[in-house]
């Protein structure tokens, strides 16, 4: 094989890692459970659901269900904030308006979110009618594969 085919089969193989490297698909999961907001709530709420995301590149693909709530689920985000510290919700997802069903979304972020989210710095919660300040929450960690 002339050696100019041999450095052509190398630059293109060489090229190539990057987008190999960047293509890998990162795992997470959230397990949701009442978490009360004041002191008021913790009678009054009730659930659990569990998410699975998957993020490529800064896309993050959202995934899951959720069942047993008080009330009627009616909005849910994903929250900027280090696991028992409540932030500022950073998006919002899609969410059945039922006290049992699907969490889903597919979201950008930013690449601060994207260290925030490898820090286990995100985390997601269900608002219901009953618990407009929030009735399910669960951070986000590394899914072990």
């Amino acid at each position: 094989m002339p050696a100019r085919s041999i450095c052509q089969i190398l630059l293109t193989i060489l090229l190539m890692v990057p987008v190999l490297v960047w293509a890998q698909t990162e795992t997470y999961r959230a397990r949701l459970s009442p978490m009360p907001t004041t002191p008021q709530t913790v009678d009054s709420i009730t659930g659990e659901g569990e998410v699975l995301l998957s993020l490529e590149g800064n896309m993050l693909t959202v995934s899951g269900t959720f069942d047993g709530m008080s009330t009627v689920a009616t909005v849910a985000h994903l929250h900027n904030g280090p696991p028992a510290q409540p932030g500022p919700a950073v998006h919002q997802l899609v969410v059945t308006a039922a006290t049992g069903g699907e969490i889903s979304g597919e979201i950008e972020l930013t690449d601060e979110q994207v260290e925030a989210l490898r820090a286990n710095s995100l985390y997601l919660q269900i608002h219901s009618e009953g618990n407009p300040a929030g009735e399910l929450r669960g951070w986000i960690f590394a899914r072990a594969e």
